[in-house]
């Protein structure tokens, strides 16, 4: 909900900044309407919706590992769609990627130490 009243609150500020007068028909072809319907549900929907129940039922600690995996999902969906090159220092930094995540999902978390309180002052007379 957040996301769509931010996206009105900026079609708004667009339209009053006098953005609409950029817009040309030829950016409403099938193709480009298609790449934002799948930014829509994949980019947006979707992994908020994984982002927001991973915060609720999943460590920090591997909940954080999205902000490593991402470059590698879109390096991989370029070379698919896009035939982008990927190169041995793609290939390694990649590699290291994935291999730091698994690390990092492996880890058994620490045991968290309680905290001592301090004793309080006694007043002797």
């Amino acid at each position: 909900m957040q996301m769509l009243c931010a996206g009105v609150l900026l079609a708004v500020a667009g339209a009053l900044g006098g953005e609409v007068s950029d817009v040309h028909r030829a950016a409403f072809g099938a193709k480009p309407l298609l790449a934002v319907a799948y930014l829509i549900v994949f980019g947006s929907l979707a992994a908020f919706s994984s982002y927001a129940w991973l915060l609720k039922n999943v460590r920090i600690s591997v909940v954080a590992t999205y902000a490593f995996v991402n470059p590698v999902v879109a390096v991989v969906l370029g070379a698919l769609f896009l035939s982008e090159a990927i190169t041995l220092t793609t290939l390694i930094a990649g590699a290291s990627i994935v291999i730091a995540v698994v690390l990092i999902v492996l880890a058994k978390p620490r045991a968290v130490r309680p905290r001592v309180q301090p004793r309080a002052a006694t007043l002797t007379s």
